[in-house]
């Protein structure tokens, strides 16, 4: 069964060792693939790469970054289907989504998640991987669109402390299943099947996530499985 761990931000530090180490164990044969087109072109594509690939081999783990699909789309998709985990970065939620359509990587995720491969994202990442995501602007309440679909019903709103109201509300308007509330350095592994649904909920990580609906918010603890209705 596929899994997408979705993650809240802050990621590639020390405090989400455990959380990834525990993402490692669900690996499939290749490499983890490091995805960063939340970020710009050019210096902050590289730098991220660069940080990424130092992380995962702290953790033992045979690591590369994908080439930026902007410049190289066949080089990124052929990264990912040789990958045997792939983890999107943070960054910009708007910036990730169109790269990752407008390249053919996201098709290319999806295929592999199909095939058991595993999928990580954090922040925007997490966003993404959803099929709707929130799309923040300077101003006001975030917009929302259409995502990867790797996660069907859920919305997540990443760096979550018990409040974005506005992030909430704009969530829960085309959340058809709930709205995942997850903290930093924290993180909701989701068992899905190869279309996406949802068929487990397990919190990871250093803080409880919620789950939250238009009646209730549900606090999701670390190792325990929640299975949606």
């Amino acid at each position: 069964m596929p899994v997408v761990c979705l993650q809240g931000g802050n990621e590639l530090t020390a405090a989400c060792r455990p959380m990834d180490e525990l993402l490692l164990g669900h690996k499939t044969a290749g490499p983890v693939v490091v995805v960063p087109l939340a970020s710009k072109p050019g210096t902050d594509y590289t730098r991220t790469s660069a940080h990424a690939v130092r992380y995962f081999r702290g953790l033992g783990a045979d690591v590369a970054a994908a080439p930026d699909a902007r410049k190289d789309p066949d080089g990124a998709v052929a990264a990912v289907d040789a990958a045997g985990l792939i983890f999107l970065t943070g960054g910009s939620p708007r910036t990730l989504r169109d790269a990752v359509v407008g390249s053919g990587v996201g098709s290319a995720i999806a295929d592999k998640m199909a095939t058991g491969t595993p999928i990580a994202g954090s922040s925007a990442g997490a966003m993404v991987a959803c099929s709707m995501t929130l799309l923040p602007q300077w101003r006001g309440s975030p917009h929302t669109g259409p995502g990867l679909g790797l996660v069907q019903g859920y919305v997540v709103v990443p760096h979550f402390d018990g409040g974005r109201p506005a992030w909430v509300t704009a969530a829960l308007s085309v959340a058809d299943d709930g709205v995942l509330g997850i903290p930093e350095c924290s993180g909701v592994m989701a068992d899905v099947d190869t279309k996406g649904n949802v068929e487990r909920l397990t919190a990871v990580g250093v803080a409880m996530s919620t789950l939250i609906t238009p009646t209730e918010r549900r606090e999701l603890v670390a190792g325990v499985g929640f299975e949606p209705t």
